[in-house]
């Protein structure tokens, strides 16, 4: 009885020692820490994908199981061949090892050569699990063409790998072209906006308008308005300006007008880019000027000058507008522009008037602008009528110069620049009242010319006021000290006025400055009773020029003088 109630305590003590010893293996084979983050690492997949690019789902990473202890042996120096046989051993043993396991300790470990040649050696190593692997590998170890053709076969077909894998790795061998075509295919999803910009920018780049084209059929996502200026390059080259031009509405405001301009420009379209000018310059708040010189660079200018014409409606003639729209009218506009001048000058203020006239007189033809400036309301004015006065020399009419020189001259103050103005417009010929009253005036406003007091005196002689003449005379010495026609003149005026004797002392200044042998010279000898000087400078003067019958008269003169009537008889009949 003893004895059977030990073997039943042996029956149940032993099962639970076995459980608790095997539970102790087990606990003993479980990896450590240590082990665990190595496999950790290993199952990472490789990395090449650049961190700007969409994400992508990593390929799926092999089990954290730590390598058999046989494999760990070998991992770093057995060949392909070698691992595959060991590899298959121990599946057949029923150790749990994957052909993925190793083939990332084989890259852990950098044999990335041998990784590649040992996929290829197991049945499983083409497998779906492997093939981000297997692309990473090729493109690693030099064999890009190959991973390429491996990425571009699942790209023609659904389902024969992740959507994200395929993006990933097509990114990773700098092959975006083989997402646009999986994306044609319908082997991945359409790519969203980011993706598909990307894609674009990249084609781009390539001069791929192809794939331009096959992106826009993959995809609905608007990446044309995350890029404008991509977009309006895009549309250039394939010469598409109502694409263009609906690309640049993206841009932002300040950067609109400009390139709609250069889309119209490069195309060509002359028509369409007058029509954008013109539409911009509409604006509300658009400068006129800036416009206009946009307008003018693009060769409108007729369409520069209709819209200065418009801003410069109702300002002064000097506004910057204004300056801007004469000077592109030049000096001989045409009639349309002559006619609004016209209306400027009979709009605004007196001020307003007077400038737009002065702008219209030098641009149109004398004769048409003189009949016009006559008839203006303020024709009578000062300025006005020295425009008058320019115009009607410039046509050469004098009868309406001498009109208007008149009415200046009717009594009206004038300033030194209008008597200055006056002078170089007055017709040519003149009365000799208004020539005096015109001298009167310039010396009592202190403009004098050289001659108006020299004038004067003629002027006051021939009427026989000899007072008068000496007076004018006196003003012209006092400047002229040495001038030999007014010493002249002064000698007969004080001659008429005190006798011989009074105009003697101009007489012997008016000799100190004649020429030695001169006519003149000999004449004022006569007068001076130096009859002798006199006859012997004249026979001297006749020498050199002895058929001058001027001198020959003057000889016999002398000569009668001298009481000589024979030899100036016989000097006559010569």
């Amino acid at each position: 009885m003893r004895v059977d109630r030990q073997n039943g305590k042996l029956a149940l003590i032993l099962p639970a020692v076995a459980g608790l010893g095997l539970l102790a293996v087990g606990l003993m084979l479980l990896p450590s820490q240590r082990e665990i983050l190595p496999a950790e690492r290993r199952a990472q997949p490789l990395s090449g994908v650049s961190s700007t690019l969409p994400s992508a789902t990593p390929a799926p990473a092999p089990a954290s199981v730590p390598p058999h202890p046989v494999i760990a042996a070998e991992i770093r120096t057995a060949t392909a061949a070698r691992l595959a046989a060991l590899t298959a051993q121990l599946i057949a043993d029923g150790v749990p090892v994957t052909t993925a396991q190793i083939a990332y300790d084989l890259v852990a470990a950098g044999r990335p050569a041998v990784a590649l040649a040992y996929l290829a050696a197991r049945p499983d190593g083409s497998a779906v699990a492997t093939w981000r692997l297997r692309v990473d590998l090729l493109n690693r170890t030099g064999r890009k063409p190959a991973a390429a053709a491996l990425v571009a076969a699942a790209a023609r077909t659904r389902g024969a790998v992740p959507p994200a894998d395929l993006v990933a790795a097509a990114y990773a061998i700098d092959r975006p072209d083989l997402v646009v075509l999986a994306s044609a295919n319908g082997v991945i999803p359409p790519p969203d906006t980011r993706l598909a910009l990307d894609l674009a920018r990249r084609a781009d780049a390539a001069g791929r308008g192809d794939l331009i084209a096959l992106l826009d059929r993959a995809t609905r996502a608007d990446w044309r308005a995350a890029d404008p200026w991509l977009a309006i390059r895009l549309a250039a080259r394939d010469r598409d300006v109502a694409a263009g031009l609906r690309a640049a509405n993206g841009l932002p405001v300040d950067q609109r007008a400009a390139a709609r301009e250069a889309i119209l420009t490069e195309s060509g379209d002359r028509e369409g880019l007058r029509a954008e000018l013109v539409a911009h310059a509409a604006i509300p708040g658009a400068r006129p000027d800036t416009s206009a010189e946009r307008l003018l660079a693009a060769g409108y200018r007729d369409d520069a000058i209709a819209l200065l014409r418009r801003a410069a409606s109702g300002q002064s003639s000097t506004a910057a507008v204004s300056r801007r729209l004469l000077y592109l009218m030049g000096p001989r506009p045409g009639a349309d522009d002559v006619a609004w001048l016209r209306q400027q000058a009979m709009q605004g203020d007196t001020q307003q008037q007077r400038g737009w006239l002065s702008s219209y007189v030098e641009r149109d033809r004398p004769g048409d602008a003189l009949a016009f400036v006559s008839r203006h309301p303020l024709a009578a004015q000062t300025d006005v009528m020295l425009m008058r006065l320019s115009l009607a020399r410039a046509a050469h009419d004098d009868n309406e110069g001498r009109a208007a020189l008149a009415a200046l001259l009717d009594g009206r103050p004038l300033d030194p620049g209008q008597l200055a103005t006056l002078s170089a417009t007055a017709p040519a010929r003149i009365g000799p009242a208004q020539a005096a009253e015109i001298a009167r005036r310039r010396i009592a406003a202190g403009v004098a010319g050289p001659r108006d007091q020299l004038d004067l005196a003629w002027t006051a002689w021939n009427a026989g006021d000899a007072k008068a003449a000496a007076k004018w005379l006196d003003g012209q010495l006092a400047s002229t000290p040495t001038d030999l026609p007014t010493l002249r003149l002064m000698a007969d005026v004080q001659s008429r006025i005190g006798g011989d004797r009074a105009a003697r002392p101009w007489l012997e200044r008016a000799l100190a400055q004649t020429p030695d042998e001169s006519r003149a010279r000999a004449e004022l000898l006569n007068t001076l009773g130096r009859r002798a000087e006199a006859v012997a400078l004249v026979e001297t003067l006749r020498a050199d020029t002895p058929d001058d019958p001027a001198l020959a008269a003057l000889h016999a003169r002398l000569l009668i003088a001298r009481g000589q009537p024979g030899r100036a008889r016989a000097l006559l009949a010569q």
